[in-house]
């Protein structure tokens, strides 16, 4: 293909596309720079060549010399393209594809479309027209300087065949050694080796074997160069005979000035022979002889040879190469894209995009459309089989490597100096007696069983303790580390001999189906070569199998597996049943007879069936057995609703629970994972849960040591149950009084009368004197015991704080401080007293008065304080998560739903549908008697005609519903809202909008406060765009009339800036503060977190003082 340069090419910069060249070839070990060596031979510093009188040749060395200190530009096509190519680059039309959404329409003929949102469209248009601008810029490059002549030689062992037949005498005998000097200047002096050959009739070489390139063979080969003259013929198949007999060349480069003598099959056929195996590049170039040696004769010739070609012909000004052709048809494919792409901006997009698939790729467009999904490089590669070792599930791991198993239990270590308090009845007291400990070498301690013991502590054993636990918890944190690598992060530990894997390929997952595959390929090669028997079964809504049953494991038998998995594909619903039963019935038919054996289920979703069916027969297969269901959950998002919709549809969470039921009716293990890791493993949490315990025992053994406790080492630690599982305990208003103050003497005089006995001075008589100590002047408040709520419960957040708020739980701050202080006016105008100085003092609202806590007090109302904060933080997690981060918590018994699908929706509506999909199973499905959907633009499409009962097949059918949403028209919310309120028995309406309706706001709120008279209906109001002030008002006054919720879902940016403070404790002070939210829920409750903030503040500064009061002469007055 030829090209014009002036016509393409005018004007444009190609210094970017050679500094680019150069930075990617600067590492390229095939093309080295020119060693800079010492021209003279004198030593590493030479004198830069100047020595050389001659002034040709001074200016030759200065530029060969700057041309050392630049890294290489030559960079080979195929390298280039590799890394610049459409399919490198992402941009070919499969890669297109896959970043659009399938519709599949239902019908007796299913067509296939695609969905592209207008961001995807415009950035790959503008990728493209990059692309295309870069390949025109490398072509600009390839047509300067030598490369226009000769173009772009390869290799680093050249060899070269001049036809001195193009040495004619004059201009063109100039141009042409010309030429030839700025192809040694640019190319040929960032070789290795060279060798050089003119022929005509007969041959001429300059040096007998190719020499190293340096200053000197060039100046030489310069030289030589001009003194070429022509000669009669072209004897080109001598000239061949003579270079083939040479070793060590990679590249051969033949410069034709005319047509050979020989035919080129001959040639052809010669070249072939002689290179066979050798890997010689072979370059045939044709120099202004284009009329006696033809383009098309050109490249049969180099592409018989398998080589490269190039034409230049001055006259016609036309440049064409190998290197160019590839460019060019690179630019055309770029282009027709880009034409499809910018007729897609303008017509429907699934239409044109289908009519683009059938013309350019006929298989692509009849293929399905998995075949579209990105791969790794080595994904249908053969396996790479490891061998492991036999591993342990954590619950066996934990009988040899556990505190327990190690000697490590906090009781055992305790066990020897432990000793039971002894209490008996003394008769010549008439009373029991207890035994007394020695405070400065026993302490009491609370044992498992809830009994006291008295423990003598040696405090260098506890050192060494402290140092085993250590070490056991990094055991344990490598062990952790491990559990999360490799296919263990996917599948666990499979440990069993006989394993059966049972993978969802529904029709839900065939966007995953490549995971699929890739996670069964880490399982074959890493985990199963040390088994006994195997199987693999598939199921959609039909069964298939790899084997008809189990088979011995070996090699050949996990490739072929490999294989038969490389042909799955997804289709159908999620028959958990069918394929269970296969397994247990066909598989483990024999299932007591062996021992060791394992169901590990893939899947991504609910079953078809219902959950207490599958536990049921589950429990019933594995009884009795030694075999157990496994499942590993793999959650990917939530399916797009613009497809088919599942059979079935539960949340995440809710799927997860499902799942963890039945593994706990199979005795097997729950493993859940994402692409964000692991949310939750049995095996994980067995190890974490002896973590617990040990950091739990070594701070228990800490405050067993009395030389670390300032306090009465006669304290008794409380006994914490630990569970594998991070569930936060109640949280309780006030801390549990001391199990052992009945036990012990205090020094407080309390309001009771006691009894003494002595004897008397005859005989055995014995007297007894009743004593009445005064009552303590001092009161101790305490707090009353309150327990929230471990599960969130279903309420407003007004309803939830006026229940478990801080006033509720009388934990606000101010009831802890003391009186006013009638010795200080102010925190400014201080007035000595003789007990001021004992307590700090605070100045609240002017008044001065003193903090009356004790230190274990405050103590106690900051952990208090700290966990109600936490669970607060726990109820915010749970109003932003689920379908409560759209639509809020639903509070009604009988609702109805109203969608705004009017056209400012349509960038909203493909996450709407797939919220309330979520709505209808996570919230309506459970919690509501009854329900209704309706969508409103510029008319009404309700779902029903009126409420319906919430079962399953109704929330099936709404979900049938959701699908078929589109946006488009104006927003007719005073319809909607009357066709809602015309619903009999409605008690809660959800009204979801992106803006202000089209209607007056005023005749709105009106015509509801009319129906409001005669009907109690709550509207609660949602608004996607909280931008709009005069949106805003009118839904939050629409919620207040009707004394509904106003709710502004948070967005993503928001979320992910508060998801570190939603993780942690939240409860340092130096931790910013909750962003304002705008709905009514979320706003409470993140004012009542701030409250509660503040109060654990203010506490802390309390103890701060406290703890400075012993070491400050006057008191010291804050100012809150």
């Amino acid at each position: 293909m030829a090209m014009h340069t002036s016509h393409v090419f005018h004007g444009r910069d190609n210094k970017f596309l050679e500094d680019h060249c150069m930075r990617r070839n600067n590492d390229r070990h095939a093309k080295k720079q020119l060693n800079q060596k010492d021209i003279s031979g004198l030593g590493p510093n030479p004198d830069n060549g100047l020595l050389v009188t001659h002034v040709n040749q001074t200016q030759d060395l200065l530029r060969l010399q700057g041309d050392e200190t630049q890294p290489s530009a030559w960079e080979d096509l195929e390298d280039w393209l590799s890394t610049h190519s459409l399919k490198f680059e992402r941009l070919t039309l499969a890669d297109l594809i896959s970043q659009g959404t399938a519709l599949l329409e239902e019908g007796s003929n299913v067509k296939r479309k695609m969905h592209f949102s207008t961001q995807i469209v415009h950035q790959f248009e503008s990728r493209l027209s990059e692309v295309i601008e870069l390949y025109q810029q490398r072509l600009q490059w390839l047509t300067e300087d030598s490369k226009k002549a000769f173009g772009l030689i390869r290799g680093t062992r050249v060899g070269i065949l001049i036809d001195v037949s193009a040495v004619s005498s004059g201009p063109q005998k100039e141009e042409f050694q010309n030429d030839l000097m700025s192809l040694i200047d640019e190319q040929l002096s960032h070789k290795e080796k060279l060798y050089v050959l003119s022929f005509g009739t007969t041959t001429s070489t300059l040096w007998p074997d190719p020499v190293k390139v340096s200053a000197s063979t060039l100046q030489e080969l310069k030289l030589w160069i001009k003194k070429l003259h022509p000669e009669g013929g072209s004897n080109l198949l001598q000239a061949l005979r003579k270079i083939f007999t040479l070793k060590g060349l990679t590249s051969l480069v033949t410069i034709m000035g005319s047509c050979p003598d020989q035919p080129p099959e001959i040639l052809s056929h010669y070249i072939q022979q002689s290179t066979l195996g050798s890997g010689l590049i072979t370059h045939i170039i044709t120099y202004k002889c284009d009329n006696q040696v033809p383009p098309a004769v050109l490249k049969n010739l180099a592409e018989a040879l398998g080589g490269y070609y190039h034409c230049y012909s001055q006259e016609m000004e036309i440049y064409t190469s190998w290197d160019m052709d590839q460019l060019l048809a690179e630019i055309q494919k770029a282009q027709s894209l880009l034409d499809h792409i910018q007729a897609l901006r303008h017509s429907a997009p699934g239409e044109e995009l289908t009519s683009a698939v059938k013309e350019i790729s006929p298989d692509i467009a009849k293929g399905p459309l998995t075949s579209l999904l990105p791969k790794s490089p080595k994904h249908e590669a053969a396996l790479i089989i490891e061998f492991p070792n036999l591993e342990k599930t954590s619950a066996e791991w934990l009988r040899i490597n556990g505190l327990k198993a190690k000697k490590l239990s906090l009781y055992q270590v305790l066990a020897p100096n432990a000793f039971s308090p002894v209490k008996e009845f003394v008769p010549i007291l008439q009373k029991m007696v207890s035994s007394t400990i020695h405070e400065k070498a026993m302490v009491q301690f609370e044992w498992h069983d809830g009994t006291v013991k008295n423990i003598h502590v040696d405090p260098p054993f506890l050192y060494e303790y402290q140092k085993r636990l250590s070490r056991a918890m990094r055991m344990y944190e490598r062990r952790i580390k491990w559990l999360s690598l490799a296919s263990r992060r996917i599948w666990g530990t499979v440990c069993e001999k006989r394993v059966v894997i049972v993978l969802d390929t529904s029709v839900t997952n065939s966007m995953y189906i490549i995971h699929i595959q890739h996670s069964l390929r880490l399982l074959l090669e890493e985990q199963l070569s040390n088994k006994d028997c195997f199987n693999i079964i598939a199921f959609g809504s039909t069964i298939e199998s790899w084997r008809p049953k189990m088979v011995a494991v070996s090699h050949d038998s996990l490739q072929c597996a490999w294989r038969w998995a490389l042909t799955l594909q997804c289709g159908g619903s999620r028959n958990v049943l069918s394929a269970l039963r296969k397994a247990v019935e066909v598989d483990f038919k024999d299932k007591d007879k062996h021992q060791s054996q394992g169901i590990y289920l893939f899947t991504g979703g609910i079953p078809d069936q219902d959950m207490p069916i599958i536990s049921a027969y589950m429990a019933e297969a594995c009884g009795g057995c030694n075999l157990q269901l496994n499942v590993c959950l793999f959650y990917m998002g939530e399916p797009q609703m613009d497809t088919v919709p599942p059979a079935c549809y539960a949340s995440s969470t809710d799927t997860a629970t499902a799942y963890r039921e039945v593994t706990r009716a199979a005795g097997g293990r729950f493993h859940w994972f994402g692409d964000t890791g692991i949310y939750e493993s049995d095996d994980i949490n067995a190890i974490m849960s002896e973590m617990e315990k040990a950091l739990n025992y070594s701070q228990k053994s800490l405050k067993d040591d009395p030389d670390r406790e300032n306090s009465a080492p006669s304290k008794t630690l409380p006994w914490h149950p630990l569970s594998g599982k991070a569930v936060s305990p109640p949280v309780v208003a006030q801390p549990v009084k001391d199990g052992t103050a009945e036990h012990r003497k205090t020094k407080s005089r309390k309001a009771e009368t006691s009894l003494s006995l002595f004897y008397m001075e005859k005989g055995n008589t014995v007297g007894s004197v009743y004593k009445k100590y005064p009552q303590g002047r001092v009161i101790r408040r305490s707090m009353s015991s309150v327990e929230l709520p471990r599960k969130d419960i279903i309420c407003s957040s007004q309803e939830w704080i006026a229940n478990y708020g801080l006033r509720k739980l009388k934990m606000q701050i101010s009831r802890y401080i003391g009186p006013i202080c009638t010795h200080q006016k102010s925190a400014q105008r201080l007035a000595s007293a003789k007990y001021c100085s004992n307590f700090p003092s605070i100045e609240i609202n002017g008044m001065v008065r003193h903090i009356q806590w004790m230190p274990r007090e405050l103590e106690a109302y900051i952990r208090c304080l700290e966990k109600v904060i936490r669970r607060y933080i726990q109820r915010l997690q749970w109003l932003l998560s689920g379908s409560r981060r759209l639509f809020g918590a639903i509070l009604e018994s009988k609702v109805c739903i109203l969608l705004d699908t009017s056209g400012s929706m349509g960038r909203y509506l493909q996450q709407v549908k797939t919220e309330l999909i979520l709505l209808i199973w996570e919230q309506l499905r459970k919690h509501c008697d009854s329900f209704n959907l309706l969508s409103f633009a510029e008319g009404l499409q309700p779902w029903q005609d009126t409420l319906v009962e919430t079962t399953d097949a109704a929330c099936h059918e709404a979900m049938q519903w959701v699908t078929h949403l589109h946006a488009q028209g104006s927003t007719s919310v005073l319809q909607a809202l009357l066709k809602a309120f015309s619903f009999p028995h409605v008690e809660g309406v959800y009204l979801l909008t992106d803006g202000k309706p089209d209607t007056s706001c005023s005749l709105i709120l009106s015509e509801v406060k009319r129906v409001m008279e005669e009907r109690d209906v709550k509207v609660h109001t949602i608004s996607l765009n909280g931008s709009g002030r005069a949106a805003v008002s009118f839904l939050r006054n629409l919620a207040s009339l009707t004394g509904g919720r106003y709710h502004c879902p948070v967005g993503e940016d928001t979320l992910f800036k508060i998801h570190g403070l939603l993780t942690k404790d939240f409860v340092d002070e130096r931790d910013p503060m909750l962003p304002g939210f705008e709905g009514d829920d979320l706003r409470r409750l993140a004012q009542e977190i701030a409250k509660a903030r503040s109060f654990l503040c203010q506490a802390k500064a309390f103890r701060s003082q406290l703890q400075k009061k012993k070491n400050s002469a006057e008191p010291e007055v804050a100012l809150f």
